[in-house]
């Protein structure tokens, strides 16, 4: 990590231990800010380590001894046993860069005056009910919906992992979840107009600014780890200073775990204020803290989550992941983040877009798991990245085996071979070349996997196959609907044997498949990822002021549960609809003015026509099914000259889904003889310049 010299940096050891965040509290922080109000400095921030707490400032002056001066005086009246200058290391990968970090020490800034200023002053509200308040305000304000807030709650609860399950009852472990359910979906704003003591204004506002300055980071490309990776960091920076014990966050992330993914529904709750009665109790689970352990624990512990999930299914999968040290291709980055399931960005455009990764080692597993690898046999890799997954895939093949990677890029080439060599991995051969056209020096291959999204299958990764061969590839069918799909040879072409679904950064080279984004609002507030295929209603110039026109209500009488995947009514609209599906990204501030209301927090589903008109998914609490259980409808809003129209047309095609296709299984095949177009709804021909391929629910 590199060095900051902008920062003064010191290790504070307290003559009295258990009263070292009193003594902080009253004497530290009050000087501090006073030397803040002179001049002397600008920021300043603490971390609780053992034995000596981290404090850290930025002065004004470079040699200003302000803080020299003050813990002098402390020491001599016994406050202080001892004190150090250091040098200060920042995190600044962990925070996503340079930018990321600097968002980082303000809030830092903010969070410790005013956790230190508790200690004092005591708020009605306990110090886990201000974390999940102050956090799940940061993660709506960065705009994350509400599972990828359970996402990173996810995260959180894998790096604090409890050592053992709870023993308690059902009704209050239920009570716990609605406890921190309504903490997570409280209104911060609300709390500060009716209790503005449990949550000063100034501390929500910093974690609220935070979120939305790195949401802006994340969606301009200038954050050099994942966005929700981040967010894990500041969660984790915060808990130490607010003192929250490491039992304490892998309880508090296990009920917001359960809130999102087990008892709550496809989106949050309606937002509301709290009281002093709203509590989380007593912690009392024993965990063990992730970030002191081993490249080896940490392995072993990324293991077993992704097969408690199902992810990882074969003896051999599992045998490779437990010996590939993932580190070693991402060198530099925190063992604890290496061994995270969240990609890392490693190359950008010089515009910020990102162009090479090391995928999510959760996508990783269920992508070999498709594959199947046996031992002896020939593969090969489009989009060889860091490396990470050719050394998977070399010991699945085994020391009789062979792996080809390629990667258009020469440097990541490089990158890819050196990562290898560390990890004293000789069995794989690293080609700078364009994926798209293979690799025929080294053909036939008995199994093809690509790491890059593609919007054609090109024909040399079919024609490198020997018989029997299978290729597993993340396929952009039409618009933003993507899977991961197993291709396997039969007599009339190539057909699935199973899909995931899957979005991978896009082919480079004769196979382009770049995504533009488009700003509907002017500022940033909601915006369309589009393709290539919605390029002829996608003109900015007609779109412009779509929202300054009447929403257009249209309700299909379609119910979803919590937890079901729309993953399969977004693939029949993307493949029936004129203008396939796109995703629309929404800010906290464009919902909560009422501007958009999609399905989800943040994100909808939506399509356009050529004369600027908009449609998008919402839904909304519907009447309990047939067991009384909880049931959501979908709907459609329109905005343009054709919205009402454009809902309609969007409603019933959801409407044909559901009565004659839900239950159905989708099939997808690449047929040598070139497919005829058929009237049957339930078989659709993607069009492609040489691979077309048909779509089929059956």
């Amino acid at each position: 990590m590199p060095l900051d010299s902008r920062w003064h940096h010191y290790l504070v050891e307290f003559a009295d231990p258990p009263t070292a965040e009193h003594t902080a509290a009253t004497l530290l922080a009050p000087a501090l800010d006073q030397a803040q109000q002179d001049g002397e400095l600008d920021r300043w921030w603490h971390l609780r380590k053992t034995p000596a707490w981290r404090l850290r400032y930025q002065p004004v002056a470079p040699d200003t001894a302000v803080v020299d001066s003050l813990l002098a005086e402390l020491e001599t009246d016994g406050q202080v046993a001892r004190w150090t200058r250091g040098i200060y290391e920042p995190e600044t990968i962990a925070f996503g860069g340079t930018a990321g970090m600097d968002i980082a020490h303000t809030l830092f800034h903010h969070d410790s005056r005013h956790c230190l200023a508790r200690t004092t002053a005591p708020a009605a509200l306990g110090q886990r009910e201000t974390t999940v308040l102050l956090f799940s305000a940061m993660l709506r304000a960065a705009g994350l919906d509400w599972f990828e807030q359970g996402d990173v709650w996810a995260k959180i609860a894998a790096l604090r992992p409890a050592a053992h399950g709870h023993h308690t009852d059902s009704q209050r472990t239920e009570r716990w979840n609605q406890a921190v359910r309504r903490l997570m979906t409280t209104n911060t704003h609300r709390i500060s107009d009716v209790a503005p003591d449990q949550v000063p204004e100034t501390w929500w506002e910093a974690f609220d600014t935070a979120g939305r300055q790195l949401a802006t980071l994340a969606r301009e490309g200038q954050l050099d780890r994942g966005l929700r990776a981040v967010l894990v960091h500041h969660f984790i920076f915060h808990a130490n200073r607010a003192g929250l014990s490491g039992p304490d966050q892998a309880t508090l992330a296990t009920l917001a775990v359960d809130a999102v993914f087990h008892s709550t529904p496809t989106r949050q709750a309606p937002a509301g204020t709290t009281s002093n009665t709203v509590r989380v109790p007593a912690m009392t689970t024993t965990v063990s803290d992730a970030s002191t352990d081993s490249a080896d624990e940490l392995r072993a512990q990324l293991t077993d989550r992704l097969i408690k999930d199902g992810t990882i299914r074969t003896d051999a999968v599992e045998a490779a992941f437990r010996q590939v040290p993932r580190h070693l291709f991402l060198p530099g980055l925190p063992l604890t983040e290496a061994y995270a399931d969240e990609p890392v960005y490693t190359k950008h455009e010089g515009d910020g877009t990102r162009i090479s990764a090391a995928s999510q080692p959760k996508i990783v597993a269920m992508m070999l798991e498709q594959l199947g690898i046996q031992p002896g046999e020939r593969l090969l890799e489009l989009g060889a990245a860091t490396g990470y997954n050719a050394a998977l895939m070399t010991t699945l093949t085994g020391p009789t085996g062979h792996v080809t990677t390629i990667d258009i890029d020469e440097d990541l080439v490089a990158g890819a071979r050196e990562h290898l060599a560390a990890a004293s991995i000789s069995n794989v051969e690293a080609v700078a070349a364009d994926g798209a056209l293979g690799h025929p020096e080294a053909a036939p291959f008995d199994r093809v996997i690509a790491t890059v999204g593609a919007h054609e299958v090109p024909a040399a990764w079919l024609d490198q196959l020997a018989p029997g061969g299978r290729l597993v590839a993340p396929v952009r069918l039409r618009g933003c609907a993507s899977r991961s799909i197993i291709f396997e040879r039969d007599q009339d072409g190539w057909s699935s044997l199973g899909s995931e679904m899957a979005i991978f950064m896009p082919l480079r080279g004769l196979g382009d498949d770049a995504r533009r984004v488009l700003d509907l609002t002017s500022t940033g507030d909601v915006t369309l990822q589009t393709h290539k295929d919605n390029n002829h209603a996608t003109n900015p110039d007609t779109l412009a002021g779509v929202f300054d026109t009447p929403a257009r209500e249209v309700w299909t009488g379609v119910h979803f549960v919590p937890m079901e995947s729309f993953e399969w009514l977004d693939l029949w609209l993307a493949c029936h609809l004129p203008n396939p599906l796109m995703r629309m990204e929404v800010t906290p501030a464009a919902k909560d003015s009422g501007l958009v209301r999609p399905m989800f927090p943040t994100v909808a589903m939506a399509t356009t026509a050529a004369d600027g008109s908009l449609a998008y998914l919402t839904i909304r609490i519907a009447e309990p099914g047939p067991d009384g259980g909880r049931r959501f409808e979908v709907g459609v809003i329109g905005h343009g000259a054709s919205g009402q129209e454009l809902a309609e047309q969007v409603a019933s095609e959801i409407t044909a889904w559901d009565k004659g296709f839900r239950s159905s299984t989708v099939r997808f095949t690449i047929p040598d003889a070139a497919p005829q177009p058929d009237t049957n709804p339930g078989r659709v021909v993607l069009d492609r310049p040489t691979k077309p391929m048909t779509v089929t629910w059956e």
